[in-house]
């Protein structure tokens, strides 16, 4: 390890070698020598031999270079603070670069949430039987919605093509918004009817609702059925839904949200894909 001691004259300023000033930088030759190519971080050179001395105040510097490179400033930029830019024009680079790598960590924080909600619905598979309803604790959604606008004919995913892209349009546009996990819901009077129709595109997060774009879901405690889409008679399932719901004097507070999560294809190339149903209730 490189210490003070190491130095040819502690009375001397620029003492450190150009080894020993990468070593303590934790950096290369190679990137010192680039950064004083472009005039950034300046080394004191012996006249005599041309051997560049650094000082241990630079150290400071180098990891400003180094902190400003990786929130994504250019060389140029960098050389511009270095040489031209006053206090208050490197504070607001800074900032302007805090504001950047804030968004980013947003937006980073969306994919996790997205890939947590979609893996703890997906490991619910297999927790209970297929198509059989049951009742418990869900974590704390927040819920995004776009209105089907032709309600009375959105039988089918494919009835709802036009919606569907008006919803992960919007949701790519905005970054409070989630595209994965995403499904559709059916307004509980419609089931109580017998009538089985989509009304709006939802997509669901993790992430806290925002009260604008998004908002909290209608509760925690709800009746829940999974099943994948070999299962035809989905029709069945949602009576079976409301049915539990009716036993069990449960009052539905939420419309019918159905999942669709994950296509995959088995040996014979079929393809398959999960659904997860959920009703929020009051006891």
């Amino acid at each position: 390890m490189t210490t003070f001691s190491d130095f040819k004259d502690d009375e001397q300023e620029y003492s450190l070698t150009v080894s020993q000033f990468a070593k303590l930088c934790g950096t290369t030759r190679d990137t010192l020598r680039h950064y004083y190519e472009q005039d950034i971080i300046r080394p004191k050179v012996d006249k005599n031999n041309g051997y560049h001395y650094y000082s241990a105040s630079q150290i400071s510097s180098f990891f400003f270079i180094s902190t400003m490179r990786q929130a994504g400033c250019s060389i140029a930029e960098i050389r511009d603070l270095v040489h031209s830019s006053s206090r208050e024009a490197i504070e607001k680079m800074a900032n302007s670069k805090i504001l950047e790598m804030q968004r980013e960590l947003y937006r980073i924080n969306k994919k996790i949430s997205a890939l947590h909600l979609g893996m703890w619905i997906l490991g619910e598979f297999g927790r209970h039987k297929q198509g059989t309803p049951f009742i418990m604790d869900m974590p704390q959604l927040s819920v995004s919605r776009t209105q089907i606008k032709n309600k009375d004919y959105a039988h089918h995913t494919a009835d709802i093509a036009k919606d569907i892209s008006v919803h992960l349009s919007k949701s790519i546009d905005k970054d409070s918004l989630s595209t994965f996990p995403t499904g559709v819901s059916i307004a509980y009077e419609d089931l109580l009817k017998k009538h089985y129709v989509y009304n709006n595109i939802i997509s669901l997060s993790f992430l806290a609702a925002d009260n604008v774009e998004t908002f909290p879901a209608e509760g925690q405690l709800a009746v829940c059925c999974h099943q994948d889409n070999q299962v035809k008679d989905i029709e069945k399932t949602y009576q079976k839904m409301v049915n539990y719901i009716k036993k069990n004097r449960l009052k539905a507070c939420s419309d019918l949200y159905v999942v669709s999560l994950i296509n995959l294809y088995d040996k014979e190339k079929e393809h398959t894909y999960y659904k997860y149903l959920f009703i929020f209730v009051q006891r």
